[in-house]
């Protein structure tokens, strides 16, 4: 009996000995299943996180870009802008840059910095237009030294005016102006303009300023030496006017243009000028007397006046 309730109570309990076992083996393999799957969370979650971290730096970088090229495209059109105020005669050929600078920047505000048009990185295009502007300012910068020097001679002007020619069609508007400058110094000037009325005596004449005693008038003036003007025959064109506002003429047939109008003048005179200072002298004689009063000269040549003298005879 006594075997027998001892041999039934170890039945009892070795079961209940293994039911423990297998709960701490489940509740173990449940925790660390648990473990590895928070830890691959975990994983997932800071996977996840980097990823959103370098998504928001590569669009940060992106913005950063866009903006620097976008402020490129506006130092081109304020650059240009400015030249086109300097040089208003190449305003045609900046405004066509301006169009290209503008058109860059409208594909930039729908395509990232490494966007391309055509195959062709808007970047790149960007740079290319950089070079070209500077190349502008350089040759504008050349040509405007090169004018300061044009002024100087025919024969200098005449040579930077072919190298212009040949450097830039887009210049030749700028060389019309130029070439406008070179006519202007080519241009013949006077200076030291005398009216001498003179009496004419047996020896030789003398200086008076009486009416009465005044038998011609001796007119002279020095033509200014000019390297630019080209060597050849001038005609100067000799108006006096008596104190009574009358042209005094010799003929109604002599006449000139002046200012879009024609003009009656004294006396004609051609002068062979070779560039260097040249004295002129023509002289006025009339039959009849001459009026007391003021008396004015005014010298013409090549359609302008050129001067201008006042005496009085007594």
């Amino acid at each position: 009996m006594e075997n027998s309730n001892n041999d039934y109570i170890y039945e009892v309990e070795e079961p209940r000995r293994n039911n423990g076992t297998g709960i701490i083996i489940f509740l173990s393999v449940l925790a660390l299943l648990l473990a590895i799957a928070g830890a691959l969370l975990l994983r997932q979650t800071l996977k996840a996180r980097f990823e959103a971290q370098n998504a928001t730096l590569y669009a940060q970088e992106v913005i950063g870009e866009r903006d620097l090229l976008v402020r490129q495209l506006d130092d081109l059109d304020a650059r240009y802008a400015q030249l086109s105020l300097e040089h208003q005669e190449l305003q045609r050929l900046f405004r066509e840059e301006r169009r290209r600078v503008n058109q860059l920047r409208l594909q930039l505000q729908g395509v990232g910095p490494l966007g391309e048009r055509d195959g062709v990185p808007l970047k790149q295009r960007i740079e290319e237009l950089e070079e070209k502007l500077s190349e502008y300012e350089h040759q504008i910068a050349m040509m405007q030294e090169e004018h300061e020097t044009l002024s100087i001679e025919n024969a200098q002007i005449r040579s930077n005016l072919a190298q212009t020619n040949i450097r830039n069609q887009e210049l030749e508007i700028e060389n019309e102006q130029l070439q406008e400058k070179v006519d202007l110094a080519s241009l013949l000037t006077i200076s030291n303009v005398e009216a001498l009325p003179l009496r004419e005596r047996r020896r030789s004449d003398e200086i008076t300023n009486r009416a009465r005693r005044t038998d011609k008038i001796s007119i002279c003036f020095n033509l200014n030496r000019n390297l630019v003007a080209p060597a050849g025959e001038y005609d100067f064109y000799i108006r006096i006017i008596d104190p009574l506002n009358n042209v005094l003429i010799t003929s109604q047939e002599n006449t000139m243009t002046f200012e879009g109008e024609t003009i009656q003048y004294s006396i004609k005179r051609t002068v062979n000028f070779q560039n260097i200072s040249k004295d002129v002298c023509v002289v006025w004689d009339q039959e009849e007397g001459f009026e007391r009063g003021y008396y004015s000269v005014i010298i013409f040549s090549q359609g302008n006046e050129v001067g201008y003298k006042l005496f009085e005879l007594e």
